[in-house]
């Protein structure tokens, strides 16, 4: 269940984001946000700062599942994330190679079967981000550390709140 879940998270999300977009918009489709608000990535975004691990803390699903709280690593190159490498509980699920069209903005995956991960924000020490899909298929709330630092964990949830995001599907550790 766990592994299904990350990987639904991390890797599935763009094929469901990609037929959703070839049948119409995702009708019958419920995503984790409200498409009605615009979303935006930071603007203050430095990828070798944003580089490394960080656990997750916090992420969104449906009803009757439960959360992996797992791990990712991203690394960077040349100023920019070019891989990500995704954990369960029991070690390294996933590498995917990346790219990083804007600030703040990651894809993975291949056209037509790829998702763009926006860092809504991150704290200015890079220890708390908020992570999510235009789609709204999909989203995190990831830090450096497994615990403490709930004020920017709240932070992280207001602003995946403020973008439209179904909080009553958000599980934090």
């Amino acid at each position: 269940m766990r592994r299904r879940q990350i990987l639904t998270m991390a890797g599935a999300a763009a094929l469901t984001a990609s037929l959703t977009a070839c049948v119409g918009g995702g009708a019958g489709v419920e995503f984790h946000r409200g498409k009605s608000r615009p979303l935006s990535s930071t603007t203050r975004f430095d990828a070798s700062r944003f580089a490394g691990r960080w656990e997750i803390r916090g992420e969104f699903v449906y009803p009757g599942e439960k959360p992996s709280y797992g791990a990712v690593n991203l690394t960077h190159s040349n100023g920019k994330i070019t891989a990500m490498d995704v954990y369960g509980p029991s070690g390294l699920l996933e590498r995917y190679p990346t790219k990083q069209p804007a600030p703040g903005r990651i894809t993975v995956g291949t056209p037509p079967f790829d998702t763009q991960y926006w860092v809504l924000w991150v704290d200015a020490d890079y220890r708390t981000a908020a992570i999510g899909t235009p789609s709204g298929s999909f989203g995190w709330i990831i830090d450096r550390s497994r615990s403490g630092g709930e004020d920017r964990i709240k932070a992280a949830r207001d602003v995946l709140g403020f973008n439209g995001y179904n909080l009553s599907r958000l599980q934090i550790r």
